[in-house]
C-alpha cells in the first residue's frame, strides 16, 4: 500500500452559531441514521489551521502552551501539532435537526473539518477488567435490541470448566447504550425468569400481536 496517497475526505464541519454543532454534509446524512439524542459520540477531527510543514515537524511541546511545562512529545499530549494533525474528542449529542448535530462545547474552531464520527462504546474506549475478555466473546453473534446488545460468550472448552458455579461463570456481554456489564449464568437465568414475567403481564391483546409478528417471521 502506498501510505502517501492516503486521503481524508471531510463528511463535515464544526460550527459555532448558537451552540457548537456538527454541520453534516448531505451526501453523509444517511450516516447518522441511528445516532439518538442524548448518545456519546467520538469525533475524528482535522487539525487544518495546523496542518502546515512547520505544523508536522513539531515533535515536542509545553503543553497546554504553558511554558513553566517542560517539553513533552506530541504523542503525550493533546497538543493540536501533530505529525497528522488528527483530534479525539467525546461528546454528547443534545439535540438533533435535519443535517445538524448539536453537542457539547468543544475548543475546535469554527470550520474545523470532520473526518469521521463513531459511537462511544465503553468496552473499548474505556477499557477496564473485564471477566469476559475479547477473545473470549461471540461478537458476530452479538443481538441488538433497542439500545441493548447481548454479546454471548464462546461456549468451546466448557468441558474444562464442569467444577465452576453458574455464579462464577460469566457468561454475556450486556451493553446498554455505551455502558458495558457481564452477567453470569446465574444471573443471566435470573434475567430471563424476570423477562418472563414481565412478558406475562403483558395487556392479552399485546402478547396475541406479539405471538402473530413472531410466527410470522421467518
Amino acid at each position: 500500500m502506498n501510505f502517501e496517497s492516503l486521503k481524508l475526505v471531510p463528511v463535515g464541519y464544526v460550527r459555532k452559531d448558537k451552540g457548537t454543532f456538527i454541520e453534516i454534509l448531505p451526501g453523509f446524512w444517511g450516516a447518522t441514521d441511528g445516532l439518538r439524542e442524548g448518545d456519546w459520540i467520538k469525533l475524528v477531527l482535522w487539525f487544518h489551521e495546523s496542518d502546515t510543514p512547520a505544523g508536522r515537524r513539531v515533535f515536542k511541546v509545553h503543553p497546554y502552551g504553558n511554558p513553566k511545562n517542560p517539553l513533552t512529545g506530541v504523542f503525550a499530549t493533546r497538543s493540536p501539532y501533530r505529525p497528522n494533525p488528527v483530534a479525539l474528542y467525546t461528546v454528547r449529542i443534545h439535540r438533533i435537526e435535519e443535517g445538524k448535530l448539536y453537542i457539547d462545547e468543544i475548543d475546535a474552531i469554527d470550520g474545523t473539518p470532520v473526518v469521521d464520527i463513531k459511537i462511544f462504546v465503553e468496552r473499548y474506549d474505556c477499557p477496564k477488567a473485564v471477566p469476559i475478555e475479547e477473545k473470549e466473546a461471540r461478537i458476530r453473534a452479538g443481538r441488538m435490541i433497542g439500545e441493548v446488545n447481548l454479546i454471548p460468550r464462546r461456549s468451546e472448552h466448557l468441558d474444562e470448566l464442569e467444577e465452576v458455579l453458574p455464579e462464577e461463570y460469566d457468561a454475556l456481554i450486556l451493553e446498554i447504550g455505551p455502558k458495558t456489564t457481564t452477567l453470569t449464568a446465574k444471573e443471566l437465568v435470573e434475567l430471563i425468569e424476570a423477562l418472563r414475567e414481565v412478558y406475562e403481564n403483558l395487556p392479552v391483546e399485546i402478547r396475541d400481536r406479539v405471538r402473530t409478528r413472531a410466527t410470522r417471521s421467518p
